[in-house]
């Protein structure tokens, strides 16, 4: 069952990375993102998210802007959180949405738009939410990592893996792992982080743990969506977002049986550019 696991999520990397053949570009300077895919930003974030000031944002590639808007409320009434939203269709099937942008910078005018045209211009976000961009299977109905449709970005840090903890299934409470635990079945909660180009603390695109060297969990951070009213995270294994990521940020593996003897749990982390960091800590379980 895992090696079939592992084939499904390769599969779909390998096929969301042949979207990149449609050549888009970055809207911004890709040095300047400051929160990627998976992000929490109140959320798992479903796009990227620029902090740059004052700087040209601009069409990804060619294709119609079938809507924009700005203002703190949609036509219909509904409030638009970003202050502004520019949604631009692809031939390929794939949108682009462009939410944030600074008010009365948008280009309503526009309609058939060319890749490098401008958009609008971006606000200083400094704590607040910057200029998202978001790229949209409008076919599947998926958000897709930019990081796979876009050009690749120079990174050559491996991400970090700030601490690994075990959470009780029954309370929800954290086991101290400087002593012996009790045999029983836990959650792997994971404090891991990437550097975006920017310098802020974004998600890693894959995350694994390991139990005893085998591989007992797999998120690969490639696609999100909805369905029946439910935030599902990962193409390969199709969680739920509120099963996966914990208030503090920190995300959730698990759970797992954990017999006694001496157990050694690893957590490995990637990047897009495969830039790697693994942790493994021993535990005592009686």
């Amino acid at each position: 069952m895992r090696r079939i696991r592992i084939r499904v999520v390769a599969g779909l990397v390998i096929a969301l990375s042949a979207l990149s053949a449609f050549a888009f570009e970055w809207p911004a300077d890709a040095g300047r993102f400051r929160f990627g895919f998976g992000a929490p930003r109140g959320g798992f974030l479903r796009g990227v998210e620029f902090g740059s000031a004052d700087g040209l944002v601009t069409a990804a590639d060619d294709g119609e802007l079938t809507f924009s808007a700005q203002g703190p409320r949609l036509p219909g009434g509904y409030p638009l959180v970003a202050g502004s939203l520019v949604v631009v269709a692809h031939a390929s099937s794939m949108t682009t949405v462009y939410a944030g942008l600074k008010p009365g910078s948008v280009s309503s005018y526009l309609k058939n738009v060319r890749k490098g045209d401008v958009l609008g211009r971006s606000s200083e976000a400094k704590d607040a939410r910057g200029v998202s961009f978001y790229t949209f299977d409008a076919k599947e109905r998926r958000f897709i990592n930019p990081m796979i449709v876009m050009p690749s970005v120079s990174d050559d840090k491996p991400p970090v893996i700030r601490s690994m903890a075990l959470s009780l299934e029954a309370d929800g409470s954290y086991a101290d792992q400087s002593k012996p635990i009790r045999q029983g079945s836990y959650y792997v909660v994971v404090d891991a982080y990437d550097l975006s180009p920017s310098g802020s603390q974004s998600s890693p695109f894959d995350l694994r743990v390991l139990i005893d060297g085998s591989e007992r969990g797999r998120m690969v951070y490639d696609a999100a969506w909805a369905a029946d009213g439910r935030a599902t995270l990962f193409g390969g294994v199709g969680v739920e977002e509120g099963a996966y990521l914990v208030a503090d940020g920190r995300v959730r593996f698990g759970p797992f049986s954990l017999s006694r003897g001496r157990v050694l749990v690893t957590v490995a982390a990637s990047d897009y550019a495969s830039n790697r960091r693994e942790q493994t800590y021993s535990i005592s379980v009686q």
